[in-house]
């Protein structure tokens, strides 16, 4: 992809960003903002229950049962219901999140297969009041779409599911009262996701031709229907209004897709919910990516010569003193010029690029960079409200808490600790032991002699345990390289690939007491020693890819051979998708995000690579220590192709910085603290021999660090201010 840096000032973006959505929207013909149907569209009214097809109510939703017990019952009693909870009251879904509709609280429509085939009970399958498979459609009350004669139109609507055995979750118009129907739309190709992964979001169905040549729209109908087994579907907030030729946006996640992208379908800067600015090295953007899943929802392809792209504007908030300065980076990823945005194709457009370069963080430093991201095109688009995504990531150094932090998930408002939003543990109990966690990459290891001090866990007790009150868990880490050990190069851990170079334990107490069934805790490992020797853990690899994981095991402490459920305390995940790391780690190197180990009660083990839902990654947060290697007053590091000194040393008011290379040469010098942070950037261009004289009198004192980079090399020295 071709990219391009933006021009426009922060105004600019901002003004275009609040400008654009009321300029392009679309006629409302019926449901929510629309001049009828708003009431209905927003399930403000419980529904009409019947077993009979063609008897619908002209004025509220009509729930129809089909079958259940796989077809082998009829009617049966599997129907739609109105819910003002957003939640599933099923066994197997009990850990869901709420549904996040507009107009929750006025009712949502649900169907709960996984309640009305076990009645919230585990292991009670088929007990309920509607055994699984079956069927059940929920149709609206009379819509008079008369407006919409001969035009396309599009049906959008908030939709909340997670399907086991779904054969069927489609959307249909009638046009003749519910007599006959159009063929059905599939939401699982509007909004796919895998077996067991739940996915959420605005979905737009297209109908381009449904009124075409119909006499009479004014005994129109919309259709739910869900076919299928376990686990629940939830529908809210509609709206009917004109399709717009083009409607350009960010792409819903797709948890079988190919690509990276379109799993997640936002690749977010970073790699890291939190990443600390020691472990940062700025001429390595191999991790350094940003892009989008890019797709048209108007019913007219998107042309190249519409010059179809992805933009982004990214502010800081400086993490000491709250002040906020807008686009301290713009970018743009142009489309190819034989890329066109396909309407109704779901896997759409992959817009995926690194960073131009890291100097807005290391100039900024520490503190919070919210990234906004939109889709765009030189068409009228027709609307902007599912153009954008906003998300942020955290460059942390030595403050508090956050000491040189680095997590994929994000922190707890209470407590400044990792946070944990949902829970995972494998299915086919019982197990021997149980290992989930995430790669990291530490391409300033040794050079900043970077270790682990410490790791937090945050662990769910399960609402019906019964384990002991006091178990230990494990934090391993493994070096981890792709395709070693006879594995093969594929992105994927499998156990041969890794060499455990760490372990730490974690001493649970008060499970089911200080730390109720139902409730979250926070575990943290300590002192950590080298796997082979016992001794210290010593510094983690320049370049190096770290499997860091928590192993649930009680046979190593003398609890339980085997475990279920409800007998451990379960893994915490946190629905981010910070980051998709197949594709992203690095530039050479594709690596899984979050993978598991499991291992059965006979023994056996097996590795499960990717993902366990699109959007999971585990809670765990790391921190580590630093320590500058100081050698005297000489150069730390030094490039080959040239020579660094600084003088006087040590000093009070100005620093003189020299220095001499082979060739002419760009230099870029950088000045940081102990900590890493950044204090000083200056860029020189074709240098052969050169002083910078820096005027370090407001410095406190203390010992820096300046570092010359260039393309052949990087030369650092340390000075001592006075």
């Amino acid at each position: 992809m071709k990219k391009l840096k933006l021009l426009e000032s922060a105004t600019f973006v901002l003004g275009f960003l609040l400008s654009i959505g009321a300029a392009n929207a679309q006629t409302k013909i019926w449901g929510v903002g629309a001049p009828n149907g708003q009431a209905a569209a927003e399930f403000q009214v419980p529904f009409i229950q019947t077993t009979t097809a063609g008897s619908y109510s002209a004025t509220d939703w009509t729930a129809l049962t089909i079958n259940e017990s796989d077809g082998a019952t009829l009617p049966g009693n599997a129907y739609w219901v109105r819910n003002t909870t957003g939640l599933s009251q099923g066994a197997y879904a009990a850990n869901m999140d709420v549904a996040t509709s507009a107009s929750l609280a006025n009712g949502v429509a649900l169907f709960d297969s996984d309640f009305m085939d076990n009645a919230g009970t585990v292991g009670a399958f088929g007990t309920g009041i509607s055994p699984s498979g079956h069927k059940g459609e929920l149709i609206s009350p009379v819509i008079d779409l008369s407006t919409a004669a001969d035009s396309a139109i599009v049906v959008s609507f908030y939709s909340y599911y997670r399907p086991f055995q779904l054969a069927e979750l489609s959307l249909s118009i009638s046009t003749d009262d519910g007599t006959t129907w159009g063929t059905p739309t599939s939401l699982q190709t509007l909004q796919p996701t895998a077996v067991n992964a739940a996915v959420e979001g605005m979905v737009r169905a297209i109908f381009p031709t449904v009124t075409t040549g119909v006499a009479n729209l004014t005994q129109c109908r919309l259709k739910f229907t869900f076919d299928g087994e376990y686990y629940y579907s939830i529908i809210d907030d509609i709206v009917i209004e004109m399709a717009p030729d083009y409607d350009i946006a960010i792409g819903l996640p797709d948890a079988d897709g190919a690509t990276y992208y379109s799993i997640g379908n936002v690749v977010r800067t970073g790699n890291n919910a939190h990443n600390p600015i020691v472990n940062i090295d700025p001429s390595d953007l191999g991790e350094w990516l940003w892009g989008a899943k890019v797709v048209n929802h108007g019913w007219k392809t998107i042309l190249p010569t519409a010059f179809p792209r992805l933009m982004c504007s990214i502010d800081f908030e400086d993490g000491l003193t709250g002040a906020v300065t807008p686009a301290v980076y713009l970018d743009t990823i142009m489309a190819d010029p034989t890329d066109s945005v396909a309407t109704g194709d779901r896997d759409g457009l992959g817009l995926v690029d690194y960073l131009r370069d890291l100097d807005f963080i290391m100039g900024n430093g520490a503190g919070v960079y919210t990234v906004t991201c939109w889709a765009d095109h030189d068409g009228l688009d027709g609307t902007t409200s599912n153009d954008t995504i906003r998300y942020s990531f955290v460059i942390t150094d030595d403050q508090a808490t956050g000491s040189h932090y680095i997590s994929k998930a994000r922190v707890s408002n209470t407590d400044g600790r990792v946070f944990a939003g949902a829970r995972i543990f494998p299915g086919g109990a019982p197990h021997t032991a149980f290992e989930y966690g995430s790669v990291y990459y530490f391409p300033k290891g040794t050079t900043d002699n970077i270790v682990i001090d410490s790791v937090d866990f945050r662990y769910y007790v399960p609402a019906s345990f019964t384990g002991a009150s006091t178990q230990t868990s494990f934090v391993n880490i493994y070096q981890y390289v792709d395709g070693s050990g006879g594995g093969v190069a594929n992105g994927f851990i499998t156990g041969e690939e890794l060499t455990q170079v760490g372990i730490g334990t974690m001493t649970i107490n008060g499970l089911g007491t200080t730390v109720a069934n139902g409730d979250y805790g926070l575990a943290v490992a300590r002192n950590f020693v080298d796997a082979s020797t016992g001794g210290p853990m010593g510094a983690l690899a320049d370049g190096g890819f770290y499997y860091i994981s928590v192993l649930t095991q009680p046979a190593l402490a003398g609890g339980v051979a085997t475990f279920e459920f409800e007998d451990v305390p379960i893994h915490g995940v946190d629905r981010l998708n910070y980051a998709m790391n197949i594709g992203t780690t690095t530039s050479a190197t594709p690596v899984a995000m979050s993978t598991m180990q499991v291992v059965d009660a006979a023994g056996t083990s097996n590795w499960y690579g990717g993902f366990s839902g699109y959007d999971e990654v585990p809670s765990i947060g790391i921190h580590l220590g630093t320590t500058a290697l100081v050698t005297g007053n000489s150069t730390v590091f030094k490039a080959e192709n040239g020579t660094l000194n600084v003088y006087p040393n040590p000093t009070s008011e100005q620093l003189n910085i020299e220095v001499t290379y082979d060739a002419p040469i760009d230099v870029k010098y950088v000045m940081t603290d102990v900590s890493g942070r950044v204090i000083y950037v200056e860029q020189s261009k074709n240098v052969t021999s050169e002083v910078q004289r820096i005027d370090v009198s407001a410095l406190t004192a203390g010992v820096y660090f300046i570092t010359a980079e260039t393309a052949e090399g990087v030369s650092t020295n340390r000075f001592i201010k006075k």
